[in-house]
């Protein structure tokens, strides 16, 4: 059996992912603050982990608790998608709300960051395929005013990712790592972009037009490229342009 740890699935990427990943052979874990009863009534091999990735102390406990449940002698791979994403504070640094600023680097970098740690503690002496796809964004380059701090984050995540490639290497038991950029793609956090305030958010007209000229890749569709890299020739440590 397949273990996927997927989190953020209540919704856009991480439904989608979550859908295309059901399988008999599948077991899928899916960690959010909000349950999808739709996906969760298609199969018994889908569990919903109840959790707010902002509570970052309480991750270490969700991890020992999601591994005491597994039965490691049926394993033959365990995947982590770390997706779960947060845009707020669409503003300049400067009028950002500190609990939203905080929120942020929470969501997006520190609980990636303790899950991928904790997967590779509990995966150590594993010998299977493992490995652990975080979903970053091309604003880790591309830089925008009202969007630093989620900029910021993302970065961080990409350097994340590529210095654990480097101290997983290649080994038996290493554990591959890549980050995702996955475009624009259609989804909540997106929606939250092109309909904030312009006086508040100066890019919010860009990720407008870009709606309104097609540019946005459906959910569905990111999600296949995603699981494509997933089980494919997934290079250590990289940081993958999946929407070029």
């Amino acid at each position: 059996m397949k273990v996927f740890l997927i989190t953020g699935t209540s919704r856009g990427l991480g439904q989608a992912i979550a859908e295309q990943l059901m399988a008999p052979d599948h077991l899928l874990l899916c960690i959010s603050r909000n349950r999808n009863e739709d996906r969760l009534a298609q199969s018994d091999n889908v569990r919903h982990i109840p959790f707010d990735l902002n509570e970052t102390d309480r991750i270490e406990s969700l991890m020992q608790t999601v591994f005491d449940c597994l039965d490691q002698s049926k394993l033959e791979g365990i995947y982590l998608i770390n997706n779960a994403g947060v845009v707020a504070p669409l503003s300049n640094v400067g009028s950002g709300d500190p609990g939203a600023i905080a929120a942020n680097i929470h969501i997006n970098l520190l609980a990636p960051v303790l899950l991928a740690s904790l997967f590779i503690r509990h995966t150590k002496e594993m010998r299977i395929d493992k490995r652990i796809i975080n979903i970053s964004s091309g604003s880790a380059q591309n830089l925008l005013p009202g969007m630093s701090v989620y900029s910021a984050s993302k970065a961080g995540l990409d350097v994340f990712t590529r210095s654990v490639g480097i101290e997983q290497g290649e080994g038996p038991g290493a554990v591959k790592i890549a980050s995702v950029w996955p475009g624009m793609v259609d989804t909540a956090l997106q929606q939250e972009a092109r309909t904030r305030d312009s006086g508040q958010f100066a890019a919010a007209e860009l990720f407008h037009k870009a709606k309104e000229s097609g540019m946005l890749t459906s959910p569905e569709r990111m999600a296949g490229k995603v699981i494509q890299l997933l089980f494919g020739e997934m290079e250590q440590g990289s940081v993958v342009d999946l929407f070029g």
